[in-house]
């Protein structure tokens, strides 16, 4: 889970799970960007969890199209002051930010928007810029969210905050990258509540069945990823998008378990819930076509290890959810931060395709 940008990737080993694991000092970089008031942090957190108030450290936003490539803070409006029209509306929702844990202040807005800028600014611009038509058949909104915390916290709290503000009439998609597939389908479960209002989901390289690279025993196995894999699966939500080896199509790994993964994925299929799903899954013909030596790697290693078909963090197989979704869609040559349209070139055709490609899935469904 933001668009990362490319002049911190040296500091980087990959964006993992929409997301990435990072060394400490970009983490001291981006922690001074934190809201520090401890006299409302834990009270605000402490009613979050007992559901007396959402929590702080999420939000949604809408999106107001502009006229400069360089977005502004000020086009991202907190949904309660974002007027609400008769469109169509698409909510997207980014994947693992490893600039937060659990325990850090709450984050202020500006770094809300940041985190949201990381992943989908390039698609933003396409949106602000009329591409396909978009903005003038849809609203854009966008939620963030704080991916150190379980996928089943912050999966009810998408719930509850869709809930909230959309009503049952309202014709509502959500586009997903990475890590927020996993918290967008337990939003959806029938365990959590029925969003009729919600009409499609179209994931981005989300590891449905995971991805080796939160799973300590593939991490165990490689040295230059064991330390730094350490935080990732460390925390709770960076555990719950480990491999499982249950699941149609699945290749062994050893040691590799993932319950929450399993749990959520059987539910889902007792009650057909993925005729909800489109599924896009990034596939590198090569490694060296991935924009940043960290996917480069990332998707040598996982070709040695058997993964032939990667976006260089989560496996082919494990993004389409083994075929069992609506549709599946592979998109050649694109690494993980590119299945979020983000190209280092911003007028790079994948990017723009892949856009095209989105909107188009979503105009043509039958729901």
């Amino acid at each position: 889970m933001f668009r990362v940008r490319r002049n911190i990737l040296p500091y980087l080993i990959f964006l993992i799970i929409g997301g990435f694991v990072f060394q400490s000092c970009v983490y001291d970089f981006y922690r001074k960007e934190f809201v520090s008031e401890e006299r409302v942090n834990n009270a605000a957190l402490l009613f979050a969890w007992l559901g007396l108030l959402p929590n702080p450290n999420q939000k949604l936003f809408g999106f107001s199209p502009g006229y400069s490539r360089n977005l502004s803070n000020l086009q991202f409006i907190g949904s309660e002051f974002f007027p609400k029209s008769s469109k169509k509306k698409i909510v997207l929702i980014h994947g693992w930010n490893p600039a937060e844990r659990d325990a850090d202040p709450i984050t202020g807005d500006e770094k809300k928007i940041q985190n949201i800028k990381n992943t989908f600014s390039n698609g933003l611009i396409h949106f602000q810029e009329g591409r396909d038509s978009a903005n003038s058949e849809f609203d854009f909104y966008l939620y963030t969210y704080r991916t150190s915390n379980s996928i089943l916290v912050n999966g009810r709290q998408f719930h509850s905050t869709l809930r909230g503000y959309f009503a049952d009439s309202d014709q509502v998609y959500i586009v997903a990258h990475s890590m927020g597939g996993l918290v967008t389908r337990v939003a959806l479960s029938k365990d959590v509540g029925v969003l009729p209002f919600v009409r499609l989901v179209v994931t981005l390289g989300s590891p449905q069945y995971g991805s080796p690279f939160a799973t300590s025993s593939f991490l165990g196995s490689n040295p230059f990823l064991n330390d730094l894999g350490n935080y990732l699966v460390g925390t709770q939500g960076g555990s719950e998008l480990g491999y499982t080896n249950n699941g149609t199509g699945q290749m062994p790994l050893a040691g590799a378990e993932n319950l929450v993964l399993d749990t959520l994925n059987q539910s889902f299929l007792d009650t057909n819930l993925n005729s909800k799903f489109i599924s896009f899954a990034g596939v590198m013909s090569n490694c060296t076509v991935a924009e940043t030596f960290y996917y480069n790697s990332g998707c040598n290693i996982l070709s040695n290890a058997g993964f032939t078909q990667s976006d260089g963090i989560v496996p082919a197989n494990s993004a389409r959810l083994g075929n069992l979704t609506y549709k599946q869609i592979n998109v050649a040559d694109c690494d993980h931060s590119m299945m979020a349209f983000q190209t280092t070139n911003i007028d790079d055709t994948k990017s723009r395709n892949l856009f095209t490609q989105v909107i188009t899935e979503i105009r043509n469904s039958p729901y």
